[in-house]
């Protein structure tokens, strides 16, 4: 049986230049992910969230920009099953109510000692919270001081957003 890119070239509706760019796209993801250290353990983050650059551009433009920096330089894991040893963990909201996370009980740890952060942004799908390094969420708060929810020794850590009147 023929693969799934043989059936749509033999029925005209991609070419092989069309299966030749997707497969080049395919190899440099899965190269760009080998030589990252994995999920929950960024290679770096020198690069950091050019904020002087972002400041400024439209709000789509920065909301794009953080939410794909953080999803490559998030500590926690995005999507799954948290394994038995996570424990929940309590934070503060933008609005006043308490969020809670269930992380690994190594990441609360970084929290408390202030190596890692937790902060908002703006996901595909509304409002979400991540993990991240100290310095990363340093960068986030940079641009939105009220996405800064946890971080050890920032005054800005925590704000709750001013109700309106």
């Amino acid at each position: 049986m023929l693969d799934l890119k043989a059936k749509l070239a033999s029925a005209g509706l991609i070419s092989k230049e069309d299966i030749a760019r997707a497969e080049a796209r395919t190899e440099k993801r899965s190269t760009a992910k080998k030589t990252s250290s994995g999920p929950g353990k960024p290679a770096s983050t020198g690069s950091g969230l050019p904020v002087a650059k972002l400041k400024g551009k439209p709000k789509s433009e920065i909301y794009e920009a953080v939410r794909r920096w953080i999803d490559q330089i998030r500590l926690d894991v995005a999507h799954g099953t948290p394994s038995e040893r996570a424990q929940p963990f309590h934070f503060p909201q933008m609005t006043g109510r308490v969020g809670r996370l269930t992380i690994e009980p190594e990441l609360i740890e970084r929290l408390r000692q202030g190596e890692a952060g937790l902060v908002a942004y703006m996901s595909n799908h509304g409002m979400a919270h991540a993990v991240v390094p100290a310095e990363a969420a340093q960068n986030v708060a940079e641009l939105f001081p009220l996405w800064l929810r946890v971080l050890e020794g920032d005054p800005r850590a925590g704000a709750i957003e001013p109700k309106a009147k």
